[in-house]
Protein backbone atom coordinates (compact mmCIF):
# COMPACT_ATOMS: atom_id res chain seq x y z
CA UNK A 1 0.00 0.00 0.00
CA UNK A 2 1.04 3.46 -0.67
CA UNK A 3 -0.36 5.92 1.14
CA UNK A 4 -0.86 9.86 1.43
CA UNK A 5 2.10 10.24 3.66
CA UNK A 6 4.42 9.47 1.02
CA UNK A 7 2.85 13.03 -0.79
CA UNK A 8 2.17 14.62 2.49
CA UNK A 9 4.36 13.79 5.28
CA UNK A 10 7.69 14.14 3.91
CA UNK A 11 7.92 18.35 3.71
CA UNK A 12 6.68 18.72 7.88
CA UNK A 13 8.91 15.89 9.00
CA UNK A 14 12.10 17.04 6.72
CA UNK A 15 11.32 20.47 8.96
CA UNK A 16 11.24 19.00 12.30
CA UNK A 17 13.87 16.20 11.43
CA UNK A 18 16.28 18.01 10.01
CA UNK A 19 19.36 15.88 9.53
CA UNK A 20 17.74 13.44 11.44
CA UNK A 21 14.82 12.53 9.16
CA UNK A 22 17.04 8.96 7.53
CA UNK A 23 16.99 8.27 10.99
CA UNK A 24 13.64 9.13 11.64
CA UNK A 25 12.01 6.99 8.44
CA UNK A 26 14.86 4.43 9.12
CA UNK A 27 12.41 3.86 12.81
CA UNK A 28 9.44 4.09 10.97
CA UNK A 29 10.26 1.43 8.27
CA UNK A 30 11.18 -0.49 11.55
CA UNK A 31 7.82 0.22 13.47
CA UNK A 32 5.63 -0.53 10.25
CA UNK A 33 7.61 -3.67 9.28
CA UNK A 34 7.35 -4.77 13.04
CA UNK A 35 3.41 -4.05 12.72
CA UNK A 36 2.89 -5.97 9.88
CA UNK A 37 4.60 -9.01 10.55
CA UNK A 38 2.95 -9.23 13.79
CA UNK A 39 0.00 -8.54 12.42
CA UNK A 40 0.47 -11.43 9.45
CA UNK A 41 1.17 -13.82 12.52
CA UNK A 42 -2.16 -13.05 14.00
CA UNK A 43 -3.53 -13.98 10.87
CA UNK A 44 -2.08 -17.43 10.94
CA UNK A 45 -2.54 -18.15 14.10
CA UNK A 46 -6.26 -16.95 14.27
CA UNK A 47 -7.54 -17.88 10.25
CA UNK A 48 -10.92 -16.20 11.15
CA UNK A 49 -12.75 -13.02 9.72
CA UNK A 50 -12.71 -10.25 12.21
CA UNK A 51 -9.08 -9.06 12.16
CA UNK A 52 -7.93 -6.70 14.71
CA UNK A 53 -11.10 -7.48 16.70
CA UNK A 54 -10.77 -11.74 16.46
CA UNK A 55 -6.75 -11.08 17.43
CA UNK A 56 -7.85 -8.85 20.42
CA UNK A 57 -10.84 -11.09 21.36
CA UNK A 58 -8.33 -14.27 21.73
CA UNK A 59 -5.45 -13.15 23.13
CA UNK A 60 -6.95 -10.42 25.54
CA UNK A 61 -10.73 -11.19 25.76
CA UNK A 62 -13.75 -10.15 24.65
CA UNK A 63 -14.27 -6.08 26.19
CA UNK A 64 -10.32 -5.64 24.83
CA UNK A 65 -10.91 -7.02 21.50
CA UNK A 66 -14.11 -4.85 20.90
CA UNK A 67 -11.51 -2.12 22.01
CA UNK A 68 -9.09 -3.42 19.40
CA UNK A 69 -11.76 -3.80 16.93
CA UNK A 70 -12.92 -0.10 17.61
CA UNK A 71 -9.21 1.46 17.54
CA UNK A 72 -8.67 0.10 14.46
CA UNK A 73 -12.04 1.26 13.14
CA UNK A 74 -11.67 4.41 14.09
CA UNK A 75 -7.60 4.68 13.05
CA UNK A 76 -8.70 3.57 9.20
CA UNK A 77 -11.41 6.47 9.35
CA UNK A 78 -8.95 8.68 10.07
CA UNK A 79 -6.17 7.68 7.47
CA UNK A 80 -8.97 7.58 4.92
CA UNK A 81 -9.92 11.11 5.54
CA UNK A 82 -6.36 12.36 5.79
CA UNK A 83 -5.77 10.22 2.41
CA UNK A 84 -8.68 12.21 1.23
CA UNK A 85 -7.26 15.65 2.33
CA UNK A 86 -3.96 15.34 0.75
CA UNK A 87 -5.58 14.61 -2.67
CA UNK A 88 -7.80 17.73 -1.99
CA UNK A 89 -4.80 19.45 -1.58
CA UNK A 90 -2.75 18.23 -4.43
CA UNK A 91 -5.72 19.02 -6.95
CA UNK A 92 -6.78 22.14 -5.55
CA UNK A 93 -5.85 24.15 -2.34
CA UNK A 94 -8.62 25.89 -2.29
CA UNK A 95 -11.13 23.09 -3.16
CA UNK A 96 -9.11 20.65 -0.76
CA UNK A 97 -12.42 20.04 1.21
CA UNK A 98 -15.49 19.71 -1.45
CA UNK A 99 -12.62 17.20 -3.66
CA UNK A 100 -12.02 15.41 -0.51
CA UNK A 101 -15.29 14.65 0.20
CA UNK A 102 -16.28 14.09 -3.31
CA UNK A 103 -13.01 11.29 -3.22
CA UNK A 104 -14.95 9.84 -0.07
CA UNK A 105 -17.96 9.72 -1.81
CA UNK A 106 -16.75 8.28 -5.32
CA UNK A 107 -14.55 5.27 -3.59
CA UNK A 108 -17.52 4.43 -1.42
CA UNK A 109 -19.91 4.54 -5.02
CA UNK A 110 -17.10 2.18 -6.59
CA UNK A 111 -16.57 -0.32 -3.50
CA UNK A 112 -20.47 -0.34 -3.72
CA UNK A 113 -20.23 -1.90 -7.22
CA UNK A 114 -18.22 -4.66 -6.09
CA UNK A 115 -14.78 -5.74 -5.56
CA UNK A 116 -13.76 -6.31 -9.02
CA UNK A 117 -14.74 -2.81 -9.49
CA UNK A 118 -12.52 -1.75 -6.60
CA UNK A 119 -9.86 -3.60 -7.95
CA UNK A 120 -9.60 -2.27 -10.80
CA UNK A 121 -9.65 1.21 -9.47
CA UNK A 122 -7.17 0.32 -7.23
CA UNK A 123 -4.84 -0.81 -10.16
CA UNK A 124 -5.16 2.39 -12.20
CA UNK A 125 -4.43 4.55 -8.71
CA UNK A 126 -1.93 2.47 -7.36
CA UNK A 127 -0.59 3.30 -11.55
CA UNK A 128 -0.72 6.54 -11.49
CA UNK A 129 0.61 6.86 -8.14
CA UNK A 130 3.96 5.26 -9.19
CA UNK A 131 4.06 6.76 -12.35
CA UNK A 132 3.81 10.45 -10.24
CA UNK A 133 6.78 9.07 -7.63
CA UNK A 134 8.72 7.70 -10.64
CA UNK A 135 8.58 11.25 -12.37
CA UNK A 136 9.72 13.08 -8.62
CA UNK A 137 12.70 10.61 -8.11
CA UNK A 138 13.83 11.26 -11.58
CA UNK A 139 13.37 14.95 -11.34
Amino acid sequence: MIGAGVFAAFGPAARAAGNGLILGLAVAALVAYCNATSSAQLAALHPESGGTYAYGRKRLGGFWGFLAGWGFVVGKLASCAAMAMTFGSYASPAYARPLAVGAVVGLTAVNYLGVKKTALLTKIIVSIVLMALAVVVAA
